[in-house]
């Protein structure tokens, strides 16, 4: 059972889930044109401010797994927000 963030970060290494989608924008972007699917999702909460909440999604594209974190307050960032978007309403 998965107890937090860095756990599920380590879990999902051995998994090959190593590359950063969020490194950049550039990043995002290729990601975007690779046929991106979301395997799994995690929430976790990091402590009382809410600002501290993150969702990191397990996500394969073409040929590269990885994971992508995406605040769940009003400081997600709207590329992060808008892609995993879109990868939900394609299931």
């Amino acid at each position: 059972m998965i107890r937090d963030l860095a756990q599920f970060q380590e879990e999902a290494a051995e998994r090959g889930y190593t590359h950063d989608f969020g490194a950049s924008e550039k990043s995002l972007a290729e990601m975007a044109k690779a046929n991106p699917h979301i395997v799994s999702s995690a929430t976790f909460d990091l402590g009382t401010d809410p600002g501290d909440d993150v969702t990191v999604y397990l996500i394969e594209a073409d040929r590269e797994k990885g994971y992508l974190m995406v605040s769940d307050s009003f400081h997600a960032d709207p590329l992060k927000a808008a892609l995993i978007t879109k990868m939900l309403d394609s299931r």
